[in-house]
């Protein structure tokens, strides 16, 4: 059936008839429309939850709804849930509760597209202990001014993961979210997904290099059999400063570790102060491999 065959039913047909109503001229002419087509094979209709068990109910089943709630975003507001995440919209905020982490991107992306964004989902490469996490989103469009977008993730909940992305009413831009996933080995985890501050995973817990000498470092992580990137530090004395990633030819064994995180399952990137007498920016660059996230 195509929409030129719907077309012949006017409005002026159909106008003044109740909402819902089964009889009438309109809603004759409209049913005739509908049987006279060739039909299709029919679903097995879906039972509607009570609704305090609507969201656990259809996410157990591994089913997809939509319920029209309120109207923020701009447009119309729904409640989505689908085998692998759970949405609920606001006035200025979308909760999200994500129930499968191994669910392909597109389920995700289908279920934000559904409660108003244009979002595309991406499964990006993350430490073990951030897998199912939600991160970013980032967001290439134009805001309103004065307004931004902000992540909130719950402390506890039954589910991988579960927060709030608080948006702007006006925002229609594109979105685009990662989803975590297991890095593979050696491969380097996505930049804006957090940093395992410390060390403290994959085998190396308990690992101290902050203020400690960068030959202290070498030779921790080196017995682990892990790799290690610098980052070259100009502070001030305020405690303010920059700097930038530089080749491990440069950098002393007497230079202080200011902080160090994993990168990647086989490698630790460490921060470490220049001394004052070393003329800020004067270290030759290194180039930083890319991440891989967020792309276009």
């Amino acid at each position: 059936m195509s929409i030129a065959d719907l077309a012949r039913v006017r409005d002026d047909v159909l106008a003044g008839e109740a909402a819902g109503r089964a009889s009438g001229a309109g809603a004759r002419a409209l049913m005739e429309s509908i049987t006279a087509e060739e039909r299709g094979p029919v679903r097995s209709p879906r039972r509607r939850a009570p609704r305090r068990m609507f969201l656990l109910g259809m996410v157990a089943a591994g089913l997809a709804a939509v319920l029209a709630v309120t109207l923020p975003l701009g447009g119309p507001a729904t409640e989505y849930a689908n085998a692998a995440v759970t949405l609920k919209t606001g006035d200025d905020f979308i909760d999200v509760v994500i129930t499968d982490p191994e669910a392909d991107a597109a389920t995700y992306t289908e279920a934000f597209r559904a409660v108003g964004l244009d979002a595309t989902v991406q499964k990006i490469p993350v430490a073990p202990e951030y897998a199912g996490m939600l991160f970013g989103p980032a967001t290439p469009g134009e805001f309103p001014s004065g307004t931004g977008v902000t992540v909130r993730g719950g402390e506890t909940c039954a589910s991988v993961w579960c927060g709030t992305i608080s948006m702007p009413t006006g925002y229609k831009g594109k979105v685009i979210i990662g989803i975590g996933r297991p890095a593979r080995p050696g491969e380097r985890y996505a930049s804006l997904a957090p940093s395992t501050m410390g060390v403290a995973a994959d085998g190396v817990a308990g690992v101290e290099l902050m203020g400690k000498p960068v030959s202290h470092a070498k030779a921790e992580l080196s017995r682990r059999g892990l790799k290690i990137e610098y980052v070259a530090l100009w502070t001030k004395p305020d405690g303010s400063g920059g700097g930038y990633d530089v080749a491990s030819e440069h950098v002393k064994d007497d230079w202080i570790v200011d902080s160090a995180h994993k990168v990647a399952s086989d490698t630790v990137r460490v921060d470490v102060v220049v001394p004052s007498d070393v003329p800020k920016d004067s270290l030759p660059r290194a180039d930083r491999p890319p991440s891989g996230w967020p792309s276009p």
